[in-house]
This record gives C-alpha cells, structure tokens and sequence, in this order.
C-alpha cells in the first residue's frame, strides 16, 4: 500500500499557478508519526476568523492543525488523508467556550470513537481526547461535532476525510470540495438571528460556499479529465449540481466506490451525504463553465430562487495528454442478503408545528432524548422501513455501519451501492437492508442539523 501524503487534495495537478489555486486548497492534517500504516495527528478547535463577504472577516469556530506551529483555524478544517488500512490516531483539543466532540461520519468506528453522547464523556473546553480508528473503507468521509451540532457546525467546525484505496482512475486532478452555506449579516458576520422558517427547514444561508469561498473561480485544461469529490456540510441545505454541457460519471457514494458507474445530468446531494465523481472537460482553451446549484422541491413549498453559482471554470490551458482508459473494475457490494423472512423494523418520521414555540420532529411519535431504545445482534441482517409522513424531505443517517437501499414505495433502486445517509422523500417509504456491525450504542437520526438538535434522532443498541 503507498503513502498519500499531499499538501492539498484539492489542488494535485492542472490547478493554474499557486496564487489562483489557494483560494480553494485545503492543507492536510501533518502525519507526526513516521511509522508506515499509521497516522497520527493533531487537531485542535476554537475560535477564528474567515472572510464569507469581501474585504470582511467573520468571527467562527474552526479547526487547525495542532502539530503545526502558528497554523489558523479554517473553515472547512484541514483535509484527513490516508490510505485504507492505515490505524488513525487523532489528539483533539477543544478550546471553545463550550464543550464538544468530534463525529467521524461515515467511518466504521469503534463505538468510543463514534463522538456522541451515547459513545462518550462531552470534551470539555480547555480538555483533550484522543480518537483511535482503523480506516476500513475507502471512500469519501467527514468530521463534524455531535453537541449543539446545528450551531457548532454552522459556526465553522466540520472538515473532509479522503480514505484512498481500490480502482483509482487517471485523472489531471483529483478535488475535493465541500459544499455548505452560512447565514451572514451585512457586516460580514455569522447571523445569530434563527427564525421559524430555519428551525423548520434548516438553516437556510445566504452565502453558498465551496470550500470556505464564495463563487470561486477554478483553473481547469481543456480536454482534461477531474475527479471530483463531494460533500455536503450545511445545515439544511440541498444542493443540487448541474454543469450546463457536462455530465458527471457517478463512480462512488458514501459508502466508497460502487460497482457500476453511472451518467448524471445533474446530481442531488442531502445534508450529510457524499458523491465521487468523473467530470471530462472538453470545453475550448478560454471559455468557461459554471457549476450551479437548481431547485430541488423537498417540501413546504420553497420557493425556486433559479440556477445559483457555485464555482467557475475557467479553461486556461490544453490538456498536457489525454487520460487512460477507465478501470474495467471499480467497487465491490459486500452481500446483504434478504427474503420474505428478513425482520423488518418500521420508522415513521413526523413534524408538528401548530400550537409550539417551535417546530419539533418526531421518530415514531417519540422526540429524543425521550424516546424508547432499538435493539438488536451484531451481525444479524435486517430491514429498515422509513415512512416519512412530513411535509418535506429528510436525509436519514445511521451511524456505525452501511446500507442498501431496496425500494422506494416499493420501486426498486437502478443503481446499487451503499450508504449511511439516504434522501427519505416526503409522503414516501424507503426501505433499506443493512447488517448490524460492532455492538455499542449507535445514533441514527435525520441529517437536517435543527430537526436532528429537535428531537429526530433515536439510539441503536447493539449486543454482542
């Protein structure tokens, strides 16, 4: 297996110069220990500043790199790199005003490193903790903490992890980009104004972001071939890309890379999720694209506001040689086998409004942390079916382990792969089949951050 060591995943080759590049490079996380499979870092969260509007810098919480002296706190944090396979060790350090912990979303963890408040003691301010982890999976991942989640991580503290292994295709770069958006005032600020229309929706922001930057201009080359890497850190927004002229080769979802690639006009992604993508550039030296997000009706009749940009390309130079051919061979589908006589356990997901301060989610009529525990057997296969009896959609997380969807009301899925958080749209069933992993107590829970802080969340008890 070989080290991936790189200073920005965003920016590998065929980036333009070093200064245009920057303003979407995310450093990596500094590997302190020389041991080969092994990483180990430092990271620390608290107080920062970023620029969201010009010439402004807003007040955030963030991550920086403890092991490198004098590093800033970012926003997105810095990029956890490593191959598949390598033992994971992270020193966290929490200098915020307030307690937290760190979630490692879509990693297969060990129950005491999964950072809820059912895995483990909250880090106080000023406390340490340290993460241990084996990277399992390839794929595409993210941190983020699991306290006070909808302000924490409006506030700035979330970041991407690339876990790399398996089919890797040529490309002239391989990006990663986080997508997110933030309520900002005039002065440039963080809003602290929450309204009813954020609590029921999630908070809806003003600015859209891709990797900390608003509608940044990227240096692509003309007849070149981009791996892109996504994930969506906002609140409550979906984002959902078209590339005029484009279209993108789904190669992986959240559970790395599936079997069969498959075309996409335009790509949805919830809160919480994540996609891996080809996108072949083929556009003249000196013209441009634009990536933007569209309407997607998810519910409570939002309104269309029309194509918004997200990033700019700008074809600056040809293609130094045309890519290889593509892998013959890309993931596998670990079996999760189930017939007639496969147990189902049925969730329903409500909201209520009327006659409350504010709004509040429900899971089988139950609003957590008042809510009755699921239990189950490692190992054992089972089926979840999720009716969503709201009026808008809701992206379903399950921590610890992996799914297949099955159907939705009663269709089945055109394309197979797996998934820990998974679009439940409204006034629909979706079922998916999964099989329960480490015994411990895991969380699942909607992956819209107020919904999630309001009561649509529920615990899974594993035994042994």
């Amino acid at each position: 297996m070989y080290r991936f060591h790189v200073l920005a995943l965003v920016c590998l080759t065929g980036c333009g110069t070093i200064d245009e590049a920057r303003s979407l490079t995310v450093d990596s996380l500094s590997d302190t220990n020389p041991a080969l499979a092994v990483v180990e870092v430092e990271l620390i969260a608290g107080p920062s500043t970023t620029e969201y509007l010009p010439g402004t810098r807003a007040q955030v919480w963030a991550y920086r790199d403890g092991a490198k002296p004098g590093a800033k706190g970012t926003v997105p944090g810095p990029l956890l790199a490593v191959n598949q396979g390598d033992h994971v060790i992270v020193h966290f350090r929490n200098e915020l005003s307030e307690e937290t912990t760190i979630h490692w979303h879509g990693i297969r963890v060990p129950p005491r490193a999964d950072g809820t408040s059912a895995a483990q003691m909250p880090v106080a301010p000023g406390a340490s903790f340290d993460y241990e982890f084996d990277a399992l999976d390839a794929g595409t991942f993210w941190y983020h903490p699991h306290m006070h989640s909808d302000v924490q991580i409006e506030n700035g503290l979330h970041g991407m992890i690339v876990v790399r292994g398996g089919a890797e295709p040529d490309v002239a770069a391989d990006r990663a980009f986080v997508l997110d958006d933030v309520k900002v005032e005039a002065d440039g600020q963080l809003s602290q104004r929450i309204d009813s229309l954020d609590l029921m929706l999630g908070r809806q922001g003003n600015v859209l972001l891709v990797n900390g930057q608003q509608a940044p201009i990227l240096p692509v080359s003309s007849g070149s071939r981009e791996r892109w890497r996504f994930v969506n850190s906002a609140n409550g927004r979906f984002f959902n890309l078209v590339l005029p002229n484009h279209k993108f080769l789904v190669i992986g979802w959240d559970g790395g890379l599936l079997v069969e690639p498959y075309s996409a006009d335009t790509l949805l992604i919830a809160p919480g999720e994540r996609y891996d993508v080809l996108v072949q550039l083929d556009d003249a030296v000196g013209a441009s694209a634009v990536l933007q997000t569209v309407h997607h009706d998810r519910g409570h009749d939002i309104p269309d506001p029309g194509p918004q940009t997200l990033m700019t390309l700008d074809v600056r130079t040809a293609a130094e040689r045309a890519a290889a051919p593509l892998p013959t061979s890309w993931g596998t589908l670990p079996g999760i086998a189930v017939d007639a006589q496969t147990p189902v356990r049925s969730f329903v997901l409500t909201e209520q409004e009327e006659g409350l301060k504010e709004p509040r989610f429900f899971i089988n009529g139950e609003a957590y942390p008042q809510s009755t525990q699921t239990a189950a057997s490692a190992g054992k296969v089972e089926i979840w079916s999720i009716r969503n009896d709201a009026e808008m959609d809701h992206p379903f997380h399950l921590h610890g382990m992996f799914f297949r969807v099955l159907d939705i009301d009663g269709k089945a899925q055109s394309v197979s792969g797996l998934k820990d958080t998974v679009v439940v749209p409204m006034k629909k069933t979706l079922r998916f089949a999964v099989q329960y992993g480490e015994p411990g107590t895991w969380m699942y829970h909607c992956h819209i951050l107020e919904h999630a802080e309001r009561g649509m969340m529920g615990e899974l008890l594993i035994s042994p």
